[in-house]
């Protein structure tokens, strides 16, 4: 039994070290997803679970993020429902992926853009608050 213990040990501390460095390489850059008509939603997550982001129509809305039991990125903004989409745990700035339905269709196109959006800018509005 010990002989199964240690490798399950050990895969766990492999796999929650990968899940820190993408969420390491987002706090210091964007997330954008990208619908297929070319619509894009902009993701900043800050230190904490605090995230903003500006939608395709301009909005922004402030909200708060996590990793669920299935190492997904999930996150909750404007009082909406919670989306999770899956996300590689050891990518850096620049990687891409799909962001795949249930049905199996390409509902985003996921990207890891280089500096922290300016999203005062996306959302033609002067401040929010303490948004930084």
């Amino acid at each position: 039994m010990k002989r199964f213990i240690a490798p399950l040990l050990l895969s766990y501390g492999l796999v929650l070290p990968a899940a820190a460095d993408t969420i390491s390489v987002l706090r210091e850059n964007t997330l954008t997803l990208t619908q297929q008509d070319g619509k894009v939603t902009t993701i900043l997550i800050k230190e904490g679970k605090d995230l903003e982001q500006v939608n395709s129509a301009g909005t922004w809305a402030a909200g708060t993020w996590g990793l669920d039991p299935q190492n997904r990125f999930c996150w909750t903004a404007r009082g909406q429902a919670t989306l999770c989409i899956t996300m590689p745990m050891t990518v850096g700035v620049g990687a891409t992926w799909d962001i795949v339905s249930p049905t199996g269709q390409v509902v985003w196109q996921a990207e890891i853009v280089e500096g922290r959006a300016d999203l005062r800018q996306l959302s033609g509005e002067s401040g929010h608050g303490d948004r930084q």
